[in-house]
């Protein structure tokens, strides 16, 4: 277990530090949440919303992982391309779809009506080509229109450069809809109204065996016993072998982002938007100014989970593809993060046992997929809901063990092959 937060530009802008204590002895619960992150935070709010008693059980600290270190971005959508929600038929695409926005429309809603401190939300988000690709970003904006209702501004290379400064792009959209936060305020300022609702959190308290057969099950860590009557492992990335056929289902795919230090004025040219950035590569960069004016930067993928000795270099040069003129500038930190990912790039949301569920595999997506599958699995639970079927057509999938993070980074590395000879050959 670690004792504190990964160093990284969220931690240091921390709105609070309050810390929560382990475990000790036996408590009972309605609902047992397994997982600290965006989505047993999540779980655990909207349970007690619906008048239900919740403990929720942290290895570490509260979204202590990808949750509490992500790019910030929140939007509309899972993590694979919306093509795939056709795979549950055209009805059930859309309500899962609305139901990605409903999760992002739910971050900003506790945001303002539980006033979290230093969440900060900052409207827009821009999609950009790194080669020139009119037809489809047009496209893609007529598809979401037609089949969501959700409506995006297409930007030419001459309005897109306007707002992004960089011959490395070419042609864009912009979602209003979107957003970018601090996600580990957002998380740790939830948590505390859980608790100011009767919830229980524990840190330091990892699950390190479990008894879910029976009607009263038993969730153990180092120094205590949950009993509750039902379960919801949220644990992704960074889960073991104690979450059983959920663990053997995911992939911990590393990311890494930097922040630099405050630019001041530097940006003035550059990016003249406030809304954050991202290309459209599987393996791609997203980048936002964060409020207090430092460039946060995140970009990269790796199945075997790498960490690289020289990441704040490496990162710093993806910055000066897109950049050339910040070569002088300063990265203050570097940090890795792992996502939990399914095969089908759709999160895990199915009762896996009578009254256990998983709610998991954010896959890069979690800030409004979290508090989305958050909101099904409560009313699974509380009220008989039956949203969680809608995911019913993407179960648990064998990860592939030691292949399938060699899967992985293969795949990727031949989606990045293919942009490079798009960017080299289209201009």
């Amino acid at each position: 277990m670690q004792t504190d937060y990964v160093d990284s530009y969220y931690s240091r802008t921390r709105a609070t530090d309050v810390e929560y204590a382990p475990l000790q002895g036996m408590i009972e619960a309605d609902v047992c949440v397994i997982g600290g992150g965006i989505a047993g935070l999540s779980t655990a709010w909207e349970l007690t919303q619906r008048g239900l008693s919740v403990v929720v059980l942290e290895k570490n600290r509260l979204a202590w992982g990808a949750s509490g270190r992500n790019g910030g971005i929140l939007g509309a959508g899972f993590a694979g391309p919306d093509s795939g929600l056709e795979r549950a038929g055209p009805k059930a695409a859309r309500a899962l779809y609305d139901l990605s926005r409903e999760g992002v429309r739910t971050v900003i809603e506790n945001t303002t009506n539980l006033n979290l401190k230093g969440v900060d939300p900052v409207a827009g988000r821009i999609s950009v080509s790194r080669y020139p690709d009119a037809k489809g970003m047009q496209d893609s904006i007529r598809t979401t229109a037609e089949k969501f209702d959700h409506h995006k501004e297409y930007l030419s290379t001459e309005k897109l450069r306007e707002l992004v400064n960089s011959d490395r792009f070419f042609d864009g959209y912009f979602d209003p809809e979107s957003y970018h936060i601090h996600p580990l305020n957002y998380c740790k300022g939830l948590a505390h109204h859980i608790v100011q609702t009767g919830g229980q959190v524990f840190e330091h308290s990892a699950m390190i065996s479990m008894d879910h057969t029976g009607a009263e099950k038993h969730t153990h860590t180092a120094q205590g016993c949950v009993k509750s009557k039902y379960v919801v492992m949220c644990g992704s990335g960074y889960g073991g072998p104690e979450f059983g056929k959920t663990y053997n289902s995911l992939l911990p795919i590393a990311t890494y982002v930097i922040s630099t230090k405050n630019l001041g004025g530097r940006l003035d040219g550059l990016m003249n938007t406030k809304a954050a950035v991202g290309d459209t590569r599987l393996s791609c960069d997203y980048f936002r100014v964060t409020p207090t004016g430092e460039l946060l930067w995140g970009g990269g993928m790796s199945g075997l989970a790498k960490s690289p000795a020289n990441l704040a270099e490496l990162m710093k040069n993806r910055v000066l593809e897109v950049f050339p003129q910040l070569a002088d500038v300063e990265v203050d930190v570097a940090w890795t993060g792992l996502m939990g990912y399914s095969r089908h790039k759709m999160p895990y949301v199915q009762e896996v046992a009578p009254n256990v569920w998983t709610a998991t595999a954010l896959g890069g997506h979690g800030l409004n997929t979290g508090p989305a599958i958050a909101r099904v699995v409560a009313e699974a639970i509380a009220e008989n809901g039956t949203r969680h079927e809608l995911f019913a057509p993407f179960g648990l999938r064998w990860n592939g063990s030691v292949f399938g993070p060699i899967a992985a980074d293969m795949i990727c590395a031949a989606s990045n092959f293919g942009h490079k000879l798009r960017e080299r050959f289209m201009k």
